[in-house]
C-alpha cells in the first residue's frame, strides 16, 4: 500500500490525499460501503419521499466512488450523474452500470473537480444533489456546499448523510485517516447549518437516522441526513 501518512493541512493536499487514497481503493470491493449507501439512501427516501421520483427526478451523486449510492438512487429516479475526482473510481463506477445493462442517460459518472462555475458539466442542473459520507472529507465544506447549490434547478434539493460529531467533541477518526479526513470529530447541526444557510440554501433541517460501527475503531457512529432547499427567485 502506498504511504499517505504525511501530514496534509492545505486545501489541495487534502484532495490530492484523497484522490490518490480512493484510486488506489477503488477495485476493492467494500460490503461496508454498499451498506451504508443502501441506508442512507433509504433513510433520505423515508424522510422526504416527495423527492424521488422515477419518472422526473435527476439527480447528481457527489464524490459518487464507485456507486455504492447511485445504484440504490438509480431505482427511485430518472436519472443519475456520478461526480468525483479519483478516475479509477469513475471507471468502476461506468464499467459496473454498463455490466448491469444501465444506460448512459439512466446512470453515468464523469471525474471532475467542480468549481461552480458556468458551463461545468454542460449546463446541467439537478432536482437533487446527494452526497453521502463524503463531507467530512472536504477541507471547506461552505465552499463545497456553495458549489453543490450552484447545480440545483430553482426548488431543488441538497441531501447530504454524514457522520454527527460528538457532543463531548472527541476524535472519531483514527490517525491512519487524519491525512484524507480534515474534519475528525464528524460534522455538527450547527456547521451543516451555517453552510447550507451560508450557500443560500432555505428550509435547513436535519435528521438523525441510523448508528454504524466505524471499521478502523469498532465504535458506534451516529449518521445523520441534512437537507437545504434552493429557493425559487
Amino acid at each position: 500500500m502506498a504511504d499517505y501518512t504525511a501530514a496534509q493541512t492545505r486545501p489541495d493536499e487534502f484532495a490530492a490525499a484523497n484522490k490518490a487514497y480512493f484510486d488506489e481503493q477503488a477495485h476493492h470491493d467494500h460490503g461496508h460501503g454498499q451498506e451504508l449507501g443502501r441506508r442512507n439512501v433509504a433513510a433520505m427516501r423515508k424522510t422526504w419521499p416527495e423527492l424521488f421520483d422515477e419518472d422526473e427526478t435527476v439527480a447528481m451523486d457527489y464524490a459518487c466512488g464507485t456507486g455504492n449510492v447511485s445504484r440504490q438512487l438509480c431505482q427511485y429516479v430518472k436519472a443519475v450523474v456520478g461526480v468525483d475526482i479519483s478516475e479509477a473510481s469513475v471507471d468502476r463506477y461506468n464499467a459496473q452500470a454498463a455490466n448491469q445493462g444501465l444506460e448512459p442517460d439512466e446512470m453515468r459518472a464523469v471525474c471532475a473537480e467542480l468549481k461552480g462555475e458556468p458551463g461545468e458539466l454542460d449546463g446541467l442542473k439537478f432536482d437533487i444533489v446527494v452526497c453521502c459520507a463524503s463531507y467530512h472529507h472536504f477541507p471547506s465544506i461552505e465552499e463545497t456546499t456553495r458549489v453543490l447549490a450552484s447545480f440545483l434547478k430553482p426548488g431543488g434539493s441538497l441531501l447530504v448523510a454524514d457522520i454527527k460529531a460528538e457532543e463531548d467533541g472527541r476524535l472519531l477518526f483514527s490517525e491512519g485517516y487524519h491525512h484524507i479526513v480534515p474534519h475528525k470529530h464528524g460534522l455538527s447541526e450547527e456547521e451543516m447549518r451555517n453552510a447550507f444557510e451560508g450557500a443560500g440554501l432555505a428550509k435547513f433541517e436535519t435528521r438523525e437516522t441510523f448508528k454504524a460501527k466505524m471499521r478502523s475503531t469498532g465504535q458506534d457512529m451516529q449518521w445523520f441526513v441534512a437537507r437545504g432547499v434552493k429557493q425559487v427567485s
